[in-house]
């Protein structure tokens, strides 16, 4: 399978990214190198602030799809742009069957898919419990999953607050990928041990007061 590549929007939009986070928070990077170059992949990490999705992105050679809530779809010039971004719609308050469809058909393309199994970003900056849907896709597609750890955007953008604050160090680290068996039916009990070594592994990359 060929590497996927990006579209003119999307390369685009990852330079500046990448301009701006290294201007406004002194960005860092660290084992961009674990991540597969092709084929489907799986990107789990902690979530923390409205930045995160923006910073993991930015951090790899790859396009790298992300959920976003359907109404922004509706939007005038975000109906245009989220596409090329290559954003996932999920309809807010449903099930998450619609995001995992979603990331399968990405996946099946052969694309990065970028998910926060925590389901929310965290008020304390401390790990939550990962929910079971990152496994599921993962089992699904026998996409091999890469653990990643965001440090400082807690500080940078925290919940709630209207506007960033400059100069908060924003580190990501990508560790090293969990190879994934693709099952067409698995247990419960294989779901949650999947589950726990992913959460097991982005535990391990992050520093002790995010633990």
């Amino acid at each position: 399978m060929e590497a996927h590549q990006p579209n003119p929007i999307y390369r685009a939009a990852w330079y500046l990214a990448r301009f701006l986070l290294h201007l406004l928070f002194g960005y860092r990077v660290e084992g961009a190198d674990n991540i597969p170059r092709k084929g489907p992949v799986i990107l789990a990490a902690n979530h923390l602030s409205i930045l995160d999705p923006i910073a993991m992105g930015a951090g790899m050679r790859r396009p790298v799809s992300f959920l976003a809530r359907a109404d922004v779809f509706r939007l005038p010039f975000l109906s245009w742009l989220l596409p090329r971004l290559y954003a996932i719609p999920v309809e807010r308050g449903q099930s998450d069957l619609s995001a995992i469809k979603g990331a399968i058909r990405a996946l099946e393309r052969g694309m990065a898919f970028g998910i926060f199994p925590e389901g929310t970003r965290s008020r304390t900056g401390k790990l939550q419990p990962f929910k079971t849907g990152v496994a599921a896709i993962a089992l699904r597609t026998g996409s091999p999953v890469v653990p990643v750890a965001v440090v400082g955007t807690d500080q940078a953008w925290p919940v709630g607050r209207k506007l960033f604050r400059l100069r908060r160090p924003i580190r990501v680290i990508y560790g090293k990928p969990i190879p994934v068996p693709r099952l067409s039916r698995f247990t419960h009990q294989e779901l949650e041990s999947l589950t726990r070594e992913i959460e097991a592994q982005v535990r391990e990359l992050l520093p002790p007061q995010y633990r």
